[in-house]
């Protein structure tokens, strides 16, 4: 024992030495470090104390300033808060009587003593006394200091412990509560309603099936009912309800602001799915599952969602708990494949929790939930993995902090939202008394064995490290961040697999096809690419096959240019067909990229040699739901001959008025833009005040107005000199400065163009023909 000291002795003193070169180099992030009561900023090898809570265990025992070099007897290499977590763990233990021990950088050790919590078990959270341990004293601070949080987190929290003494705590909270009673009246008016009422619906919801007190049953109808009628076109919400007093008295019109967030949207979807188990049965309850789960539905093994109405990621595996929140969302749904892969999604993003758009307190909140449907045994490793922040964020009262150090000054509280909800929901995961932590879940999607370690493994996976043919195996993998790092890895190289890849576009699986298909598309290298154009042309003219693969074809093919030109037609006949299995027009909206990419100037290409083929793609995309699709075609017209103007003319006015509220995103102004700037070049009158009706409109975020004005205004150049005293009276904020200098564009613009009225426009086409 003695040689082992003095060996433990003379690490450390070597620590100190060769920590001296980064003592000096912290980061910038002050972080919580768990149940001592200490914060500090870390370094590789030390870290340097900011703050000590009085009463805590470190108080009068280390001060700011101080510098900690070793815990526990080892000292710090590396990920210095992931060993203060393992060394804090170890104390916990009955064998380490809740003593951590930590040297300073004088040389000096300090012990503190903290509660003896016990030992974790392999299977934690389920089947664990430490983990036992921890929900007690959890939920006691939660009842102690009914600190339940903004969104009743932490009554969520008591509710998933299982336990009647705190289940009786959430009933007198309800039973108290104005937002919870019998004759709850509610208005689609207001802002920031999706948050609250999505989690008190959710709440309610779960306590109502877990208790059966009826008391609630009124309440959950009438949040329901208007969180139903509050969606969007498309089925989602953002910050708001979707209010009819700015949608010409209609409901499920436009959001407010930027519209669409999914992470706003996800638990309000969940909670419609809780109350038709509730037994609500409403016309617009029913309407809007359906409606909102073909929206999620159509991200199943095509990556991560995203912010709002965009494509899924195929690069990531989580997005701030939106993996973990679609997988509980289509558990309620009973959509098992999409189940299975966001609750493995969600298990593969294990290394990426302290990541999220404002802060990553979802994150920490959503993605254990989703990964414990995958399983008791996925469970177990993925809290494995983490544990170590819920170590962190645990502090020495009961209670646990929000440790968003995302920014340069660490944040330890999230608006007022409750931690230790949110620890407490993940800590209570075994037990499985709610819907959201794993009540009713399926064991036929479970993985186990070597399916858990592989799964694991993804979060950390060396691609680099793997041969020709491993890639090239890979390009089937369920996950598409593995299929993609895949292709570009085995892209990068010199090998030998360029016919088998071209046989698995033709004999591969879906996934593999698809893969391979992209594998000649984007960036690859032309010498690969244009020997497989016929292969990929294939595909995209074979109206029997399979449209996503027709759809990615289309999407590799517009990357090699001119000699890709020969399939510019059968894409616009991509377009035109109508495709019954894609409610959500993604087929069209991914063909009018690729025909945008594939030639800029179609016109000048020569490649509009059927018109009316052209045009009725041209419509159909100008129509479209979506805002990209719109884009799009207005992109494909950007340079139209006036004589042809009339065949487009209703359509660019119709997208220039906006009004149409059966859009599914619509805070994206770039059709707008594109058809402001189409009526500029064309010489064509209006556009000027379109722009700024578009800008005084009720909905729609003022800085997405504002730039789509600095857009189109200079290329009406000395014709908008009229428009200057509107255009002055604009706060721009912070577009000012770009404001400003676009002013005094306009200002210096001295050519002034004669310009026609749309009636006007729309008669060229008789003036060419006479």
């Amino acid at each position: 024992m003695e040689i082992q000291q003095k060996i433990i002795g003379l690490l450390v003193a070597a620590a100190f030495i060769n920590g001296t070169a980064y003592a000096r180099h912290y980061e910038h992030k002050e972080h919580h470090l768990g149940p001592t009561g200490l914060f500090g900023v870390t370094s590789p090898t030390n870290i340097k104390i900011t703050k000590v809570q009085e009463g805590s265990p470190a108080d009068g025992k280390i001060e700011v300033g101080d510098v900690i070099v070793a815990a526990g007897g080892a000292a710090f290499k590396g990920n210095t808060r992931r060993q203060l977590a393992d060394a804090i763990d170890r104390a916990e233990t009955k064998k380490g009587k809740g003593v951590l021990t930590l040297t300073l950088e004088s040389g000096r050790k300090v012990d503190l003593q903290l509660k003896v919590l016990g030992a974790y078990s392999k299977t934690a959270p389920y089947h664990c006394p430490k983990t036992d341990a921890i929900i007690t004293q959890t939920a006691d601070y939660l009842v102690k200091t009914e600190r339940f949080g903004r969104l009743k987190i932490g009554l969520l929290g008591l509710l998933a412990t299982g336990e009647q003494k705190y289940i009786d705590v959430v009933k007198k909270a309800l039973h108290q509560a104005n937002w919870a009673k019998p004759d709850l009246k509610l208005t689609l008016q207001g802002t920031s309603k999706a948050w609250y009422w999505g989690y008190t619906a959710l709440l309610l919801c779960e306590y109502y099936l877990l208790t059966g007190d009826e008391y609630v049953l009124p309440a959950i109808r009438a949040y329901s009912v208007a969180i139903a009628q509050g969606r969007d076109a498309a089925g989602l919400w953002g910050h708001r309800m979707a209010d009819p007093d700015v949608n010409r008295g209609q409901l499920h019109g436009r959001l407010h602001g930027y519209a669409v967030m999914n992470q706003s949207s996800l638990p309000l979807f969940i909670s419609l799915l809780l109350a038709d188990k509730c037994g609500v049965k409403h016309p617009e309850v029913q309407a809007g599952i359906k409606q909102t789960h073909t929206f999620y539905a159509s991200f199943i093994g095509r990556g991560t969602l995203p912010y709002g109405v965009h494509d899924p990621n195929p690069k990531s595996y989580n997005n701030n708990g939106m993996s973990g929140l679609a997988a509980v969302a289509l558990a309620l749904h009973g959509n098992r494949p999409g189940v299975a892969f966001f609750s493995r999604m969600s298990a593969a993003a294990h290394n990426t929790m302290e990541t999220g758009h404002t802060g990553h307190y979802f994150n920490q909140l959503w993605t254990g939930l989703g990964a414990n449907l995958a399983g008791p045994e996925i469970s177990a490793a993925f809290f494995q993995k983490t544990r170590w922040l819920h170590t962190l964020n645990r502090t020495w009262d009961g209670n646990f902090t929000y440790d968003g150090c995302g920014y340069s000054k660490g944040t330890f509280s999230y608006r007022g939202l409750s931690d230790a909800g949110s620890h407490l929901l993940n800590y209570c995961l075994g037990r499985r008394k709610l819907y959201i932590t794993g009540r009713d879940a399926a064991p036929s999607i479970w993985l186990k064995g070597r399916e858990v370690s592989d799964t694991i493994a993804l979060a950390t996976m060396d691609l680099a490290g793997k041969s020709d043919g491993q890639l090239l195996a890979l390009f089937g993998h369920p996950m598409p961040k593995v299929r993609l790092g895949a292709i570009w890895t085995l892209r990068a190289r010199k090998h030998k697999l360029i016919a088998s890849i071209r046989k698995m576009i033709k004999e591969g699986t879906r996934q593999q096809r698809h893969s391979a298909i992209g594998y000649f598309g984007y960036k690859c290298p032309p010498e690969q690419a244009l020997p497989v154009l016929g292969d990929l042309g294939a595909v995209l003219r074979d109206t029997s096959e399979d449209p996503g693969l027709r759809a990615a074809a289309a999407y590799a093919l517009c990357w090699l240019g001119e000699p890709a030109y020969p399939y510019f037609h059968d894409m616009l006949k991509f377009i035109v067909a109508e495709e019954p299995d894609d409610p959500l027009g993604k087929i069209d909206e991914q063909v009018g990229r690729s025909l945008n990419v594939l030639c800029k100037d179609p016109y000048a290409a020569g490649l509009v040699k059927d018109k009316g083929l052209f045009y009725k793609a041209v419509h159909k995309l100008l129509e479209h739901r979506r805002a990209t699709s719109r884009t799009s075609g207005a992109k494909l017209i950007a340079n139209i001959p006036l004589e042809d103007f009339h065949h487009v003319a209703n359509e660019v006015l119709y997208i220039i008025e906006d009004k149409d509220l059966t859009y599914h995103s619509y805070h994206n102004l770039g059709p707008q833009t594109e058809a402001i700037s189409l009526l500029a070049k064309l010489n064509i009158k209006g556009g000027i005040e379109a722009a700024f009706d578009i800008l005084n409109a009720k909905t729609g975020k003022a800085g997405f107005k504002i730039r789509m004005l600095m857009a189109v205004l200079p290329k009406y150049g000395a014709n908008a000199k009229y428009a200057l005293p509107r255009i002055k009276a604009v706060n721009a904020g912070k577009f000012q400065k770009r404001w400003d200098a676009m002013i005094k564009e306009i200002e210096q613009s001295t050519a002034a163009r004669d310009m026609m009225g749309l009636e006007e426009a729309k008669r060229a086409r008789l003036e060419s023909e006479e």
